[in-house]
Order: structure tokens, then C-alpha cells, then sequence
């Protein structure tokens, strides 16, 4: 498959726009985990810990915003919409870990 091939008749570039808004959100994210790992008060080990392997998902979904534009592309040329259901779970998962860690670690902080 050639770069000839990956030619669409999208007047808007929606998959353009819809993996630059992955791209957005994943570093928004990787932003607030960074965030979390500076602010957040507790225990160095436990707040680098938990930061550390909420960067995890920050970066497979930076990563596969490629693939994913990519498949798109390929989707919209074969007349269907491919679905990457795993990156909300995955910035939901992230978040929500986020979230709860902040809130128990600000509470037990003394």
C-alpha cells in the first residue's frame, strides 16, 4: 500500500483532526501526571510510583495516535469508521487513578 493509496476525499481531514485531538488530550494528560507527580504531597516513592505508571497509558496512546490516524484513513477509503475503544478506557483508567490517589494521598498527608 503506497501513500497514493491513503488518499481520501474528506474535504474536512476529519482524520486529521480526530488524531490531533488524541494528540492533545494524551498530552493534557501526560501534563497533569507531571502535574500530580510535583504537587501532590506524600510519600516521594508512593506519588513517583503511582505518576509513573500513569505516564504509561499517556504514552500508548501518543504513540498509536500514528497508527490510529493511519487506520482512519484506510476506514474512511473502505467506507467504514474504526473504533479505538481502548484509548477512552485507557485516559478514563488514568484519570480516575489520578483522582483517587490525589484525594487519599491529601488526606492522610500530615
Amino acid at each position: 500500500m503506497g501513500p497514493d493509496d491513503l488518499r481520501h476525499g474528506d474535504a474536512g481531514l476529519q482524520p486529521e483532526r480526530t488524531s490531533l485531538a488524541w494528540l492533545r488530550t494524551a498530552s493534557v494528560l501526560g501534563a497533569v501526571v507531571l502535574g500530580f507527580m510535583r504537587f501532590v504531597p506524600g510519600p516521594g516513592t508512593v506519588v513517583a510510583t503511582i505518576g509513573l505508571i500513569c505516564l504509561v497509558p499517556v504514552l500508548a496512546v501518543l504513540l498509536a495516535s500514528r497508527i490510529g490516524h493511519r487506520a482512519r484513513v484506510r476506514g474512511l477509503i473502505a467506507g467504514r469508521a474504526p473504533y479505538f475503544w481502548w484509548r477512552n478506557v485507557a485516559v478514563a483508567a488514568t484519570v480516575v487513578v489520578l483522582a483517587i490517589s490525589s484525594a487519599v494521598l491529601i488526606v492522610t498527608a500530615r
